[in-house]
C-alpha cells in the first residue's frame, strides 16, 4: 500500500501558493493510488522546535542512558523520522525564501537528519543512510522570479539541491521537482509559469 508524507513548511499557512499546490498534486496521485494513506504535517512558524543546547545533549546521550527530559525534548524529531520511515512518498511543499528553504523548514531538516536514526557513521567506514530503500521525493517550491535552467537566476537556485542532498544523505534518492517561479513578476509570466506547474503535476501525479 502505498503511503504518502505531505510535508508544508511555508510560513504563510493557507494562503500559501506551495501548499496550495502540493494540495492539487496529492489530490490527482489520489486518483491514480485509491486506497493510498496520506499523512499531513505542518512544518510552518511554531509548528517546529529547532535543536538548541539541551537537545544537542540529549541527542549526544547513548539512548539507553537518556533521562526522561531528555526523551522529551527528542519526542518531537523522533515522530518526524518516525513518519518518514512510514512514508513510501513524500511531498515537500515550500517557498524559495532567499534562494534556500525558509527557516522552519532547516528546523526540520535538523531535527531529522540524526546518526543512529537516519544515518550512520564509522571512522572506518565512513557515513551511509539508514532509511528503508526506495522511497520516493516530490519538492514543490515556488519563487518571486525565474530560476529555471538557463536564465540569469538559475545559479542562485540554491533550494533544490539542498533538499535533494539532505534526504539522499538520509537515504531518499528518488527525486522529482515541480517549481512555479515568476510569481512577482508580470501576471502574464506568472501565470504562464502557473499553468505549466500545474501541466507538470497533472502528469505526474498521474505516475508517480
Amino acid at each position: 500500500m502505498s503511503k504518502l508524507l505531505l510535508i508544508k513548511a511555508s510560513p504563510r499557512g493557507i494562503d500559501s501558493a506551495t501548499g496550495k499546490l502540493a494540495d492539487l498534486f496529492v489530490n490527482r496521485w489520489l486518483e491514480a493510488n485509491p486506497g493510498a494513506i496520506v499523512t499531513r504535517r505542518d512544518t510552518g512558524p511554531g509548528n517546529v522546535t529547532g535543536p538548541d543546547q539541551s537537545w544537542v545533549v540529549a541527542n549526544l546521550t547513548a539512548e539507553n542512558d537518556r533521562t526522561v527530559e531528555q526523551r522529551l525534548l527528542l519526542a518531537q524529531s523522533d515522530e518526524f523520522i518516525e513518519e518518514l520511515r512510514w512514508a513510501t512518498h513524500v511531498v515537500i511543499a515550500a517557498p524559495m525564501y532567499n534562494f534556500s528553504v525558509p527557516w522552519n523548514l532547516k528546523a526540520y531538516f535538523d531535527n531529522i537528519v540524526r546518526e543512529g536514526e537516519t544515518f550512520f557513521f564509522s571512522p572506518d567506514t565512513g557515513h551511509g543512510p539508514l532509511l528503508p530503500a526506495g522511497k520516493k521525493l516530490l519538492l514543490v517550491w515556488t519563487a518571486a522570479g525565474d530560476y529555471s535552467a538557463g536564465t540569469e537566476m538559475a545559479p542562485f537556485d540554491f533550494l533544490t539541491p539542498y533538499v535533494r542532498g539532505v534526504f539522499a544523505f538520509i537515504g531518499i534518492t528518488d527525486f522529482s521537482v515541480i517549481s512555479v517561479g515568476s510569481r512577482s513578476e508580470t501576471p502574464e509570466l506568472a501565470n504562464t509559469a502557473m499553468k505549466l506547474g500545474i501541466e507538470n503535476i497533472a502528469q505526474l501525479g498521474d505516475c508517480w
